[in-house]
């Protein structure tokens, strides 16, 4: 420390970085996340802070050059996004993106009439890229000069990068961080697959970087584009209320991308029905190639008791288990437990052990059995851990929903979901809009019926809305009737949400008075629920409660008052816009 400086400060020696890193409208940024997601704002500042090595920095590009917009003029509302872009106009758009078309293109497009732009510069959001993105692949072709910002890089190419845009560079893309990238010139801010759970930060600040793409864009003046074959359904109701403005595909388009679809009853004895078994048949006789969608990875899903019907259950945390290599080994999804699979019910003796639902790992198995010319590929968390490549060539793909990410899909012209209920089922608010994207996604996968693209969904509840849009090729469809459903119980995109959770040793006494402020803001609170979660190496008892207002942000700021005095011992996380 200086002794002469009266503030008990050391001089500064010498300025590293020339060019702001968080220039006013990104500070204030910043200072409104901190507020919004409940967080301290030296977390907030330290977002915008680069990997911390030497770089020697690169000169900025401005932006230029790309494509003309021919892909866009063929969307209905795409020649005025277009011309919205290149004259620096502000706004959000929703981009419906055509169902199986190459989306770097289309966003190639975009951030050239941003370039047109006076002084105009971009920033595009891909999802997770642990498996590669052609989203980014192809903007880099379309512009060599893009910074590339997503974790795929080195901390020197990301270093360089995120300082070129503190001085002006036209073009910056990478994962969610790079919505607080510096950009001084922002004409238009692109969030890909805008829908994708991994815009959710897993670390305080807790941020959505989609609902801070579209602040952002609001605060510097820039078009906010949310591209998505299937949108969020707040982003789609807030196109209905005319907040954001819309670009779709024309419905000539919609329907020729479509593949052949299918509605085939799920069987109650066995995993294929007998006409399901036939298409893969015909598929393989002709030499074409098919992907099976299972629900889960290992070899069944639980183990049932026929004497005292109890399935069998996780000794340390109490969840359902489910059976692994071969059936030998059990294993609990939610704490890791493992052992031998046991020979009698723990519970009553008996020895009537019936494996349910049949696991990725189980099912590769039968269908080797019942094509034994033809070679199965398995590919879920087990096999691309074990890898870390993208699945080898085989006739049929068996893969849960980690396999069908676009940078690991193979061609194919068959595409089975088994189980279409257990996706509409699921305990989650957006379950049956989940669902819905799911199917679209698995539509995309199959190809148009013109090349012979053939979607074959088993489901007891064919009439279901999410399941009668898939086949009506209509997005509008499925939207007016889950909307109706989330406003008769509150949920997005009519309140917001703030998921507040409660662990260690005096957890129900913190959330007993975190949930008396919430409704002392007249908000609607659920729970609490009592979980088990990983406190170092042991498990320990937690609660959790969702809270509903139409201002998340004022209950997140109210809270701020009980974070510094949850007690030693006791853990509180507050989740704004949890996804």
């Amino acid at each position: 420390m200086g002794g002469d400086d009266p503030g008990g400060l050391a001089p500064i020696q010498a300025v590293i970085i020339q060019a702001s890193l968080a220039p006013p409208p990104l500070r204030d940024l910043l200072k409104w996340i901190a507020a919004r997601y409940a967080a301290p704002q030296p977390a907030a500042f330290e977002r915008v802070v680069p990997p911390r090595v030497r770089v020697k920095p690169k000169p900025a590009v401005p932006l230029s050059g790309g494509p003309p917009p021919d892909l866009l003029l063929a969307y209905d509302g795409g020649a005025e996004l277009a011309d919205a872009i290149a004259s620096g106009k502000d706004g959000v758009w929703c981009l419906r993106s055509l169902p199986g078309s190459d989306r770097g293109p289309l966003i190639a497009e975009l951030i050239a009439a941003a370039g047109r732009a006076a002084a105009g510069a971009a920033l595009v959001l891909v999802p997770e890229v642990h498996y590669g993105s052609q989203v980014l692949d192809r903007i880099q072709e379309a512009f060599p000069d893009c910074a590339r910002l997503d974790s795929g890089q080195t901390d020197g190419v990301r270093a360089a990068g995120w300082l070129a845009m503190a001085a002006g560079h036209g073009l910056g893309a990478g994962g969610r961080g790079t919505v607080l990238a510096p950009c001084p010139h922002l004409r238009l801010l692109v969030v890909d697959e805008e829908h994708h759970r991994t815009y959710k930060e897993d670390r305080a600040p807790r941020f959505d970087a989609r609902r801070v793409a579209i602040e952002r864009a609001r605060r510097q003046g820039a078009a906010c584009v949310l591209v998505s074959v299937a949108p969020l359904l707040e982003t789609g109701a807030a196109v209905r209320n005319g907040a954001f403005r819309l670009a779709a595909p024309r419905r000539a388009s919609d329907r020729g991308a479509r593949p052949i679809i299918e509605l085939m009853e799920k069987p109650r004895d066995r995993q294929l029905a007998p006409a399901l078994h036939r298409r893969l048949h015909d598929c393989l006789g002709t030499g074409g190639k098919a992907a099976i969608l299972v629900p889960t990875r290992g070899y069944a899903r639980s183990l049932w008791c026929g004497a005292c019907r109890r399935s069998l259950r996780c000794p340390v945390c109490e969840a359902g288990v489910r059976l692994e290599a071969a059936g030998r080994t059990i294993r609990c999804p939610r704490c890791g437990y493992e052992a031998a699979t046991p020979d009698t019910c723990p519970t009553c003796g008996a020895a009537d052990f019936h494996m349910v639902g049949a696991g990725s790992e189980r099912l590769a198995d039968q269908l080797e059995s019942m094509f034994p010319r033809s070679t199965v590929s398995r590919v879920d968390s087990d096999t691309l851990a074990a890898t870390e490549v993208a699945p080898a060539r085989a006739d049929i793909y068996v893969t849960t929903w980690i396999g069908t990410k676009p940078a690991l899909r193979p061609a194919v012209s068959l595409v089975a979901v088994l189980d279409a209920d257990a996706l509409i089922r699921m305990p989650d608010f957006r379950a049956a809009e989940n669902a819905y994207r799911a199917l679209v996604e698995m539509a995309e996968w199959a190809g148009p019926a013109a090349l012979g693209g053939r979607l074959v969904v088993q489901t007891k509840e064919p009439s279901h809305h999410a399941i009668q849009a898939l086949v009506r090729a209509d997005y509008g469809f499925f939207l007016e009737r889950e909307l109706e459903q989330r406003r008769e119980l509150a949920y997005p995109p009519f309140s917001e949400l703030v998921k507040v959770r409660s662990s260690g040793s005096n957890h129900i006494e913190v959330l007993d008075e975190v949930a008396e402020l919430c409704r002392g803001l007249e908000a609607r609170v659920l729970g609490p629920i009592g979980l088990q979660v990983r406190g170092g190496r042991t498990l320990e008892p937690a609660a959790e409660i969702l809270v509903k207002h139409p201002d998340a942000q004022r209950v997140a700021e109210c809270l701020r008052s009980i974070l510094p005095k949850v007690p030693a011992g006791t853990r509180l996380r507050v989740d704004v816009d949890p996804r």
